[in-house]
């Protein structure tokens, strides 16, 4: 059975959501940062954060294997499924360490799909910036899944001075304003 993917969201809608969640979730930051900044200092180590974000990539990976068109190996797709599913399971189990900050790396990974595939073909400084964005998002992806330890180390860094709190809020702030603005114009 092949279900193929027909919900494409067009670049603009894209570039204003992405910018309304970035503007949203770092307006939160700064408006709620004694609070927020020892619950980022905890992440790394959360088994909640952890096991509700590896529980959302592995259905997210159930999902894009289920419905991706395999080619030679779509014969085996029960057995694909069933190694996500097992790999999610067994991850959770055997490496808790880090774990949130590798699930969410894992998000990540999987969040620049979408975001490249709607950029594809297009044009103007809207798809730059989305662009942009996503292979950030790949990077950081990478290396929250490699070092997770970076993630606590970076996070440790950017919460000690309450100033670099606010510098890292105010940068993700104008960077979904820009977005927005570029989905309006385009």
């Amino acid at each position: 059975m092949e279900i193929q993917s027909s919900l494409t969201i067009s670049l603009p809608l894209l570039a204003i959501l992405l910018g309304v969640a970035l503007v949203g979730t770092h307006l939160c930051g700064i408006m709620a940062s004694g609070f927020l900044i020892k619950e980022a200092q905890a992440f790394p180590r959360s088994r909640f954060w952890g096991t509700l974000l590896l529980a959302v990539a592995t259905l997210w990976t159930l999902a894009i294997t289920a419905s991706t068109d395999l080619g030679e190996f779509t014969p085996m797709r029960n057995l694909l499924l069933l190694g996500c599913l097992a790999g999610g399971i067994l991850l959770w189990k055997f490496v808790p360490d880090f774990l949130s900050s590798r699930s969410l790396g894992f998000l990540l990974l999987l969040a620049v799909q979408p975001i490249l595939e709607t950029t594809f073909l297009q044009h103007g400084v809207a798809k730059i910036a989305l662009a942009l964005l996503a292979y950030a998002w790949a990077l950081a992806g990478l290396f929250l899944v490699g070092m997770p330890y970076l993630h606590r180390d970076i996070i440790g860094w950017i919460c000690i001075q309450k100033w670099r709190w606010d510098a890292a809020c105010w940068a993700g702030t104008a960077y979904g304003l820009l977005l927005i603005v570029l989905g309006l114009l385009a």
